[in-house]
């Protein structure tokens, strides 16, 4: 994740990092480049077995130094008292062999944080501090404010992806039969093709309406729901619709012309500023996608969790990206634009124009 922000010290990281991440790291170690006192790019790993620190390391550490680093905060989370200090040392050798100063290495466990490097009692006391609250730190409310917040662990942010509406989804499976017949015979009748296209983007108008008197997802018809879903069969549409939702990375000039003209007939505009509500209105497109895939088989969410991945990418969220590609890939390993996303978040390759 690159988002920049300005903290006051090591205990507003920590507290700020389970708001980033979209979870609260659980046996873990967290690369935070600095760019003097901002944060730039957050990159973390499960903690490896001792002997596996090495290839660990050097995963994290190509990235650290395209990202233009020039010092690192190395957090490890840790239950047992010790067992993140091989990954801490391994990565603080290897970063201040490769030119990068280590400002700090930190240790959170049990709710407490300690600095591995402080010697002062008065500063850092040996049974550490506590981590701070959410609203002792600026930076965490303003992630508040955004309506983002971190749940117990990766595991359960990988499951809010996942399907929990067995009996909506076997409505909408049923509807996208009928759908994807109907798109079909509709292939040789450009007419028909048109109001079809129409109607599938009207559905999509719905799944991204941010407003407050937006009709939750799990309420709109099944036929809608299904209309989306299989509408991301049309590569030209489903490229147009990530061009729409993420200024600046596919561009409307890859996109067919009719494409564009219905998108900017139909579609509510994707906010691009900086400002509180812009942000809102982004975190929730964010939560209305993931509420698509929860509402889709396995089968037909392939497709929006792409979308959904190419969305959180442009926005900066690594953690959430890489789960959305990694669920999509299990029910379909040849699904190539899951698999070229999944690539650029290996390189850290970032979308030039990204936005929180």
């Amino acid at each position: 994740m690159t988002t920049t922000l300005h903290v006051k010290g090591p205990a507003d990281v920590i507290a700020v990092l389970p708001y980033e991440l979209g979870y609260h790291p659980v046996n873990s170690l967290v690369v935070v480049a600095l760019h003097g006192n901002r944060l730039g790019l957050r990159a973390r790993v499960d903690l490896p077995p001792p002997a596996e620190a090495g290839p660990t390391v050097a995963q994290l550490l190509g990235p650290l130094l395209d990202s233009g680093a020039q010092d690192v905060l190395l957090i490890g989370y840790e239950k047992i008292d010790g067992a993140s200090r091989p990954a801490l040392d391994a990565m603080s050798t290897a970063c201040v062999d490769a030119g990068l100063g280590v400002r700090d290495r930190l240790v959170v466990r049990d709710g407490r944080w300690y600095d591995l490097d402080c010697t002062s009692a008065d500063c850092c006391p040996p049974q550490g501090r506590p981590v701070p609250g959410a609203d002792e730190v600026a930076a965490v409310a303003e992630f508040v404010a955004r309506e983002k917040q971190p749940v117990a662990d990766r595991a359960a942010l990988a499951a809010w992806l996942r399907p929990a509406r067995p009996l909506l989804a076997g409505a909408v499976d049923a509807a996208a039969s009928r759908w994807l017949d109907r798109r079909l015979d509709s292939i040789d009748r450009p007419a028909e093709q048109h109001d079809d296209d129409l109607a599938e983007l009207r559905a999509w108008g719905h799944l991204l309406d941010h407003s407050d008197e937006a009709v939750p997802v799990a309420e709109l018809t099944p036929e809608e729901l299904a209309m989306a879903a299989v509408s991301l069969v049309d590569i030209d549409l489903r490229d147009g619709l990530i061009a729409w939702l993420c200024p600046g990375t596919l561009g409307f000039d890859r996109a067919a012309p009719e494409v564009v003209a219905q998108l900017r007939a139909v579609l509510p505009p994707v906010p691009t500023g900086d400002d509180l509500t812009q942000a809102v209105s982004r975190q929730r497109i964010e939560a209305r996608l993931i509420e698509l895939c929860r509402c889709l088989s396995p089968e037909w969410a392939v497709a929006p969790l792409t979308v959904l991945a190419s969305f959180t990418w442009w926005r900066g969220d690594g953690a959430l990206t890489r789960l959305a590609l990694e669920q999509a890939l299990e029910s379909d390993p040849s699904y190539r634009l899951a698999l070229l996303l999944l690539r650029m978040v290996d390189l850290s390759i970032r979308p030039e124009t990204a936005t929180a």
